[in-house]
């Protein structure tokens, strides 16, 4: 039996937003949620629905976890 988790990650815009940074913030959590016993199995690019076309407004990262 395993137990699921999901951590949303919003992207980083803008003209300050420097390229990586989004990704480096990702590979932050997976690395604290592996030492806690968690397994990455997914990342996902969830679509804005409200746009209408696909505009990725996050990260979705599933982990998870025997228990």
């Amino acid at each position: 039996m395993y137990e699921y988790k999901s951590v949303e990650v919003p992207l980083k815009k803008g003209l300050k937003a420097k390229v990586g940074v989004t990704f480096d913030e990702c590979m932050k959590i997976i690395k604290e949620h592996a030492q806690d016993g968690w397994r990455l199995v997914q990342i996902v690019t969830p679509q804005n629905e409200k746009a209408g076309a696909f505009m990725p407004y996050a990260y979705q990262i599933i982990f998870e976890k025997k228990i």
